[in-house]
């Protein structure tokens, strides 16, 4: 009778251990796509997600039901943890490839964002050309960009008043329809002027998308940085625009050596643009920075920036303790036994698919 109930026991726990197994990865893999298709923001409904799912698949025909462990979003808590043992606990991994470390407190999202950024400019000195810098928002799935700061470098000799700038006084222009070529100039924006006369683009612009604005200021009307600033949802994945500003001393005795023209001098002394990338879901804001370098192509450099609202891969860890009600159970002394199981799934940015993954480590500050 002993060895026949030890038997049973052993397979009933044995059965209930590969039900609780199926039930938590089902309900990792739902809340976590559910979380990142939603743009990794609140985790109420992801958390509420995983438990539907685990109700979903009893354990030997029982009903389990595991808390939400919804906690409160603080700036040491982004993901609403309640605890880092509850039955669900939302977080990010750093890598998609071994070893992978998940971490409960870390922010996740699946923005990213690819910005290109190319000068082409030939003159030598101060005037705006609006065809002379191509800027392409590559690919930024849930991203906006809110503005592109470019600054210039500090000189590296002659007199104190050797340092480049943008002049103020000759503001930017950006490229309209009916301007010179290239043509389409621009794509997904609306390029109207601040004012309806001769043309400018200060800000605030509520005829247009785009508005620009001085920082650092060197001199009277004289700043080592220029701001190009978007409004709202505007610039996105594929749009781009054409634009110039005026550039000023990049050039000897302020720095050396001499490079003939604006283009090739943004490159050669390092002109470095600052994106501040916005998640359209969470709002989230990042910054991606580059320096400017010299390109084959004549009198032109370029900058290239990946980045996005920060955080890593979102994932859900689901670990949940139940209780086994055997057959044998009074023989033993006990009214149950336990089993339990653990699993964690993330978030695919790029396919869109919720996959299960093997943790090397966790984080829980």
């Amino acid at each position: 009778m002993v060895f026949f109930c030890v038997v049973l026991e052993v397979a009933t726990l044995w059965q209930a251990q590969v039900e609780l197994n199926s039930a938590v990865d089902s309900a990792a893999l739902a809340a976590a796509q559910d979380w990142g298709t939603g743009g990794s923001g609140s985790t109420a409904i992801p958390r509420d997600v995983g438990v539907a799912y685990t109700v979903a698949n009893p354990i030997l025909g029982v009903v389990f039901t595991p808390q939400t462990n919804l906690g409160t979003v603080t700036g040491a808590n982004p993901n609403a943890n309640a605890s880092d043992t509850g039955d669900f606990v939302f977080g990010a991994i750093n890598s998609t490839t071994a070893p992978i470390t998940f971490n409960g407190n870390a922010d996740a999202s699946c923005a990213a964002g690819d910005v290109t950024i190319r000068i082409t400019d030939n003159s030598n000195d101060g005037s705006v050309n609006p065809d002379s810098i191509l800027m392409s928002f590559d690919a930024g799935t849930n991203l906006a960009i809110d503005s592109v700061a470019f600054t210039l470098p500090l000189k590296t000799g002659g007199p104190a008043n050797a340092f480049a700038y943008f002049d103020a006084t000759d503001p930017p222009q950006v490229l309209t329809p009916g301007g010179p070529l290239p043509y389409p100039p621009f794509n997904g924006l609306d390029v109207n002027p601040t004012n309806s006369g001769v043309p400018n683009w200060d800000c605030p612009n509520g005829n247009g998308d785009i508005c620009f604005t001085f920082e650092n200021l060197l001199a009277v009307n004289q700043y080592q940085t220029v701001r190009i600033n978007f409004d709202g949802n505007s610039f996105t994945e594929t749009d781009f625009l054409n634009f110039g500003v005026s550039t000023n001393n990049l050039k000897p005795p302020g720095y050396s050596p001499p490079q003939g023209n604006v283009g090739d001098s943004w490159g050669e002394f390092g002109v470095t643009a600052e994106v501040t990338f916005r998640n359209t879901i969470t709002n989230q804001t990042s910054t991606a920075s580059a320096v400017f370098v010299n390109v084959p192509a004549g009198d032109t450099s370029e900058a290239t920036f990946a980045g996005g609202a920060t955080g890593g891969f979102p994932a859900v860890l689901a670990q949940a303790t139940a209780p086994v009600h055997g057959y044998c159970n009074s023989l033993f002394g006990v009214s149950f036994f336990n089993v339990s199981a653990s699993s964690v799934a993330y978030y695919d940015c790029s396919s869109n698919r919720s996959s299960l993954v093997n943790i090397s480590n966790f984080i829980f500050p």
